[in-house]
């Protein structure tokens, strides 16, 4: 017996089988949760297009992901998104397993598998490693110039720096793991003196050189050349994103500084627990065996937590809102990354001081594993993620040929560049970015490859503007939902899109017929995915705002608004139109329903825009929105008979829009024959906020003649 459990209890001593056993449950359950195509998210759709033409990325440009992620989609394999969301995958995975590794040397390797699991199962992590995108290639980095600056001598400082500035040519956020790096590689640094210094920025500068590839390659005019990073001042703009003035990220200058520190702090730390549940002990412990054992090594791991977690909340000062939540979130990977690391030196000094616990150790760490596994599990299964591509899809089939589509949103226009200028669908289609319509190197670029386009700005230029850019580009023009409009330009809605300006060729005359909604209706739908679900809810509510104010609101229209609530149950107009259909034809009681139903809506964004520190005038407008629903809600009530929940209806309308003539004309009409003086009252009100209000006025007079 002793003879036959030898071997099996030997095995774990070998050297292969932890980082092994690693791969083989993560390689299988990354590949297989990947987005079959391109993913709705954020810059997807652009640096899979930038990264396939190999052209130039926006700010800073980020040559290191482009030019690596061009040769992986030279690989065989799929097609070009799914090509780069394995590469994704494999800048993840190669990161997990350096971590291992790291972790097995400093500790042990049964510690360090637990740790690289736990960090394996991390639902950003494994978000960014299934996206075309920089964030998996810079976890990777990390994970890279901890392992080097661990290492002791001249060669270890130098070997750092040059990954230092390479993983700079990658994101420039790297840099705030250089706290770190310095920590760890001091005793080289002092080592090494002066000339030492000199030499380790010598190989920054070398890895850090790699942005020369934007000028070189915006040299030859590329398809892609955001900026157009030619010359030596724009070059520098770029790669310090000075010319990078319309992001949101720029929506943190409306807060005072550190304004939205804690509730970041706050969700962060709800990360925290999501993503590593009670083995957060386990690096409790590991702190406290650091301390004992390790302080340089403590300090080191503490400032790459706090540089980049909280310093890094603070200075970003983002609304804890779901847009720009999704944007910090890939930031997280840093202090994680700081976080696994504990857990791995708590789990290593648990088992040393408390040798019987080791049973209990491994239990609490597997079920902390599998917490996490659970958690993020669901929404981590893509395989199923059509929505970006078929969105473009639908949008490219729905103008007529030779038009022009105007599109503004991130994920909605960087899904129409792919679709069109990796996958060519649609090349006869002019897709013009609004937010760059105005800039230079944009039209310089459109000029080349697209001589029969003539841009206008767009973006800030007016009604007068769009109608210059139609009067240029006679092919029609049409705008994507999320395209900002001004108000007195005619938009007619086709479909997803509204026919601003039309051409000689017809829009199709239904296009709702031939879009992608099988594939709309999954279980798990992120931000950006529901993002495109609202495009099409807003496309649906449009198209039954038009008609309804034709008169021909419908039956299909009214199962066109239900499906809008449920594409996007935020949209409080989509009830609120099915409550006019309902009036329109005498059914009190539905429409009393349904305008309560978009009151709640309203009530529940107000909620919300609270939670989420929104800026007052955006609190402010939807208070006075609000009013319109709870007034019909009044109107509807009052039809009903319930002439006590109409009067508070329209209080409340009252309040919530001071302004709102039509509150106080239907209170006058509430208390008529029954409170004279407040008949009076309220219609004067009426008139006050409104004095072409010519029904409040003919009533006043009529009441006065009758006193």
């Amino acid at each position: 017996m002793d003879g036959t459990s030898k071997p099996f209890g030997n095995i774990l001593e070998k050297p292969y089988f932890f980082p092994g056993l690693l791969l083989l449950i993560l390689v299988p359950l990354y590949i297989y949760c990947l987005p079959p195509g391109l993913p709705p998210y954020r810059d997807s759709g652009e640096m899979a297009s930038a990264a396939v033409t190999l052209g130039v990325a926006h700010q800073p440009g980020y040559p290191l992901y482009i030019i690596s992620a061009k040769l992986f989609s030279l690989i065989p394999l799929g097609n070009p998104a799914w090509r780069l969301n394995l590469f994704s995958a494999a800048a993840g995975l190669s990161g997990i397993s350096l971590f291992w590794g790291l972790t097995a040397a400093e500790f042990s390797p049964a510690a360090g598998f637990a740790a690289a699991l736990l960090l394996g199962f991390n639902f950003t992590l494994r978000t960014v490693c299934s996206v075309p995108e920089m964030y998996a290639m810079n976890f990777l980095f990390a994970v890279l110039l901890l392992s080097s600056a661990s290492r002791t001598g001249a060669r270890a400082l130098f070997l750092t720096s040059f990954l230092l500035g390479l993983g700079m040519a990658n994101r420039m956020d790297l840099v705030l793991s250089a706290p770190a790096l310095l920590v760890l590689l001091w005793p080289a640094f002092r080592a090494g003196g002066i000339k030492g210094l000199l030499k380790a920025a010598g190989f920054f500068f070398l890895g850090f050189s790699l942005y020369l590839y934007l000028p070189f390659r915006s040299s030859g005019w590329p398809l892609f050349d955001w900026s157009h990073p030619a010359d030596l001042k724009t070059f520098l703009g770029v790669i310090t994103r000075k010319s990078y003035g319309s992001t949101l990220d720029l929506i943190s200058l409306n807060y005072a500084p550190g304004e939205l520190f804690w509730p970041n702090l706050k969700v962060y730390a709800l990360h925290l627990w999501q993503n590593f549940s009670f083995a957060l002990l386990l690096a409790a412990a590991g702190l406290r065996a650091e301390w004992l054992g390790n302080r340089r090594r403590l300090l080191a791991i503490g400032a790459l937590f706090f540089f980049s977690g909280p310093v890094f909340l603070y200075m970003a000062n983002m609304p804890p809102n779901p847009h720009a939540l999704a944007i910090v979130e890939p930031y997280y990977l840093l202090p994680d990354l700081a976080a696994a690391f504990w857990v791995a030196a708590g789990l290593f000094y648990l088992v040393r001081v408390l040798p019987k616990a080791l049973p209990g150790l491994a239990l609490a760490s597997a079920a902390a594993i599998g917490l996490v596994f659970y958690t993020g599990a669901h929404g981590s299964y893509r395989r199923n993620m059509f929505a970006a591509e078929d969105y473009a899809s639908d949008v490219l089939r729905s103008a007529p040929p030779g038009s022009t589509v105007v599109a503004k949103k991130d994920v909605q226009l960087f899904s129409l560049w792919y679709m069109q200028s990796v996958k060519g669908l649609r090349p006869d289609l002019k897709i013009v970015a609004q937010g760059l319509s105005g800039s230079p190197w944009y039209n310089a670029s459109k000029k080349l490859y697209r001589p029969d386009l003539v841009l206008f700005n767009l973006n800030a230029g007016g009604e007068e503007a769009w109608k210059a850019f139609a009067a240029a580009n006679p092919g029609g023009v049409y705008a994507t939902m999320d395209a900002d409009l001004p108000n007195q330009t005619p938009a007619r809605p086709r479909g997803l899109l509204n026919e601003v300006y039309p051409g000689k060729e017809p829009a199709a005359a239904d296009p709702w017929v031939f879009y992608s909604f099988s594939r709309l209706g999954l279980d798990y739908r992120d931000f950006f995915d529901r993002d495109l679900g609202t495009s099409y809810a807003q496309a649906l509510v449009s198209a039954a705002a038009k008609k309804s104010a034709s008169g021909a609101l419908g039956e299909e229209a009214v199962k066109g608004l239900r499906l809008a609530s449920l594409l996007d149950p935020d949209i409080p107009d989509a009830p609120l139109y099915e409550g006019f259909y309902y009036s329109a034809r005498g059914d009190w009681a539905s429409a009393r329903n349904c305008f309560k139903a978009s009151a709640d809506v309203y009530e529940r964004l107000l909620k919300l825009s609270g939670e989420y520190y929104s800026l007052p005038s955006l609190r402010e407008g939807l208070a006075a929105s609000s009013a319109y629903a709870w007034l019909n809600y009044g109107v509807a009530l009052e039809k009903s008979g319930d002439k006590q929940g109409a009067e508070s209806a329209y209080l409340f309308a009252a309040r919530r829009n001071p302004r709102l003539a039509d509150a106080h004309y239907n209170l006058a009409i509430l208390y008529w024959n029954r409170d004279w003086a407040r008949v009076r009252e309220e219609l004067e009100a009426t008139l006050r906020l409104n004095p072409r209000h010519a029904q409040a006025a003919g009533y006043l007079q009529q009441l006065k003649r009758q006193q």
